[in-house]
């Protein structure tokens, strides 16, 4: 990979364009293109610059995944293989780039065996795929040296989820007092991560509809009466999502005469300072870190209008 490349997804990191995501385009083993949001890319590495810890305890099938760790500036992260993952890993496999990357503040390396680019895609032209159901968030069409090829953008989240399991706080932390007679919405297109706040919504005396997409809930919103909306307590969404991204939503509630008074809390992976001050400006009233029950709670607590 150029030093050009490598700069270029130091830059993008740290931008956040409307409607726009900007993806890191690479190759596994089979030739097929995959991708990664570039703002949860740290660094490229070599392949060959990290010595391997490998993981000694093999218990059950996604122990495998787990191939070891590595010493990443002074930090010892776990290095997850994508391809067994996919179910696609075999011995002969080559690979050239290590891919480090920041999820729900959980640093994770994982080698792939090509990097082609970084591409500006945008999120209305994201589908929701159905291949590798388990695996893939979305696809998109990119134009790669002339010709329209598939990129398969991964779930992570879900990937972290199958390695790590769910995080032991969803299941403990206290929900006393979590009651409102107001209806809570939610967007998130992560599988992984509605799992999550369903599991924390599942036993609470809160009523919550949750939307895979921003267009959905946009949708949703657009049909409401007037009584309906004034039923509305509170509004949750992610930033990274097809069709209509969380700015998109954010600023139609906001512009919307009917829909204006509804707060909107932020739910998203993406908690650098730059993402906070962007989503306050277009009109959020908070920002919760992915897959954190406990400030999600709190959020609905502080946030939710009576």
């Amino acid at each position: 990979m150029s030093s050009n490349t490598i700069s270029r997804v130091s830059n993008m990191t740290k931008s956040h364009m409307n409607n726009v995501m900007q993806i890191m385009l690479f190759q596994l083993n089979d030739k097929e293109y995959y991708g990664i949001n570039v703002s949860k890319i740290k660094s490229i590495e070599d392949y060959k610059r990290y010595k391997v810890v490998k993981n000694e305890i093999k218990n059950g099938e996604t122990s495998e995944i787990l191939e070891g760790y590595i010493n990443y500036h002074k930090q010892i992260i776990p290095l997850l293989n994508i391809e067994r993952w996919l179910g696609m890993y075999k011995e002969e496999n080559t690979y050239m780039e290590t891919v480090v990357c920041e999820y729900n503040r959980k640093i994770i390396a994982f080698p792939i065996f090509d990097i082609e680019n970084i591409f500006n895609v945008n999120v209305e032209s994201l589908q929701t795929s159905d291949h590798n159901d388990n695996f893939v968030t979305y696809s998109a069409l990119i134009k790669v040296k002339g010709e329209d090829v598939v990129c398969r953008v991964l779930d992570v989240e879900q990937l972290l989820t199958d390695v790590f399991g769910m995080d032991d706080t969803v299941q403990t932390v206290a929900k006393d007092g979590l009651q409102s007679d107001k209806t809570l919405l939610v967007a998130e297109d992560s599988r992984s991560a509605r799992a999550i706040i369903e599991e924390i919504l599942s036993d609470t005396k809160i009523d919550y509809k949750v939307f895979e997409d921003g267009q959905k809930i946009i949708t949703h919103l657009d049909s409401l009466t007037q009584e309906e909306i004034d039923n509305i307590g509170l509004i949750i969404t992610d930033l990274e999502m097809p069709h209509k991204d969380g700015y998109q939503v954010i600023s139609h509630i906001i512009e919307s005469k009917k829909l204006k008074d509804i707060p909107i809390v932020v739910n998203s992976s993406m908690s650098d300072k730059g993402v906070k001050i962007k989503t306050e400006k277009l009109g959020s009233v908070g920002f919760i870190g992915k897959t954190d029950p406990e400030n999600f709670i709190k959020a609905i607590k502080t946030n939710m209008r009576t």
